[in-house]
């Protein structure tokens, strides 16, 4: 009876340090460095000379499976990534093989994608999957068709269906007299997506959209653009960097600071495989970058 108490006990012990271990310090599955360099991060372009000197590190990325939808299988398996800051700003530069390049908008095209996560507290550190209640996340989130608007303007049903046959929009007419003269945003109010505000029906300056996350199914846009970008798919590969600023006043984005860790997790889209929404490859845990 006595050994059975000390057995018992000894369990106990055992699975509570495991746990504590566990809460104390969630595992990170890679590091790597954002270097600090005396060039210019908010202006840096994709194929400047900078990114020859910055060390490059392949991470494993692996299919979502914690919430439906879930893919079967996702096609990039693995990406790099680069990342330097002068002090001021900070830029992440990602590389992955993708053979085909999806950019959208027609229906039933699934564009590609990349975000960058990471928590606005790391002190307790969230979940690495989007967070969790009152500890939330910041992602950076970059989809193909945003780089396709930069580049050739805003893409509407009229830019996807160029040959299309409509006999009238509203307030789109052909003979101009009294009442057919409207301001946009009367038009606006006949078009679904900008009458109920959704971000995606407007135009944006930036091509990286931000967001805050307090698990799955709660993902909100914030409505700033404080990180910009660039990205541009050659040879069966994308190439996608994001600028920001070390820190902003804003208290739900993060916080760089020289000196210190900051844990970062990573998805990618295959458009070609209609992947969205949860149907992404992700990274297996948190990562970590150093800020230098």
């Amino acid at each position: 009876m006595v050994l059975k108490k000390i057995i018992c006990v000894w369990m106990f012990l055992f699975l509570a340090t495991g746990v504590a271990s566990a809460e104390g310090k969630k595992k990170i599955f890679a590091e790597f460095v954002s270097y600090h360099k005396s060039v210019d991060a908010a202006k840096v372009g994709l194929n400047d000379d900078i990114w020859k000197s910055i060390p490059s590190s392949r991470l494993p990325l692996q299919r979502q499976f914690l919430v439906f939808p879930k893919p079967m299988d996702v096609g990039v398996k693995e990406m790099s990534v680069q990342s330097f800051n002068d002090g001021k700003y900070i830029t992440f530069r990602l590389s992955w093989k993708d053979s085909t390049q999806n950019t959208g908008p027609k229906l039933m095209d699934f564009s590609d994608g990349a975000a960058l996560q990471f928590p606005v507290n790391k002190k307790p550190l969230p979940e690495y999957f989007m967070g969790e209640e009152k500890r939330p996340v910041h992602i950076l989130h970059w989809k193909a068709w945003r780089s396709r608007d930069k580049q050739e303007g805003f893409q509407t049903v009229k830019s996807a269906y160029p040959n299309m046959t409509v006999d009238m929009y509203n307030f789109d007419y052909k003979v101009k007299g009294v009442g057919t003269e409207k301001t946009q945003a009367e038009k606006d109010i006949f078009t679904p997506g900008k009458a109920a505000g959704n971000p995606l029906s407007f135009d944006h300056k930036e091509i990286i959209e931000e967001l805050n996350s307090e698990g799955a199914g709660t993902l909100k846009s914030k409505n700033i653009e404080n990180t910009s970008g660039d990205a541009e798919w050659k040879d069966g590969q994308w190439t996608v960097i994001f600028r920001r600023p070390l820190t902003v006043s804003d208290p739900l984005s993060a916080r760089f600071v020289a000196g210190e860790k900051m844990p970062v997790a990573f998805s990618v889209w295959e458009g070609e495989r209609r992947e969205s929404a949860g149907r992404k490859a992700v990274s297996p845990a948190w990562a970590e970058v150093k800020v230098e």
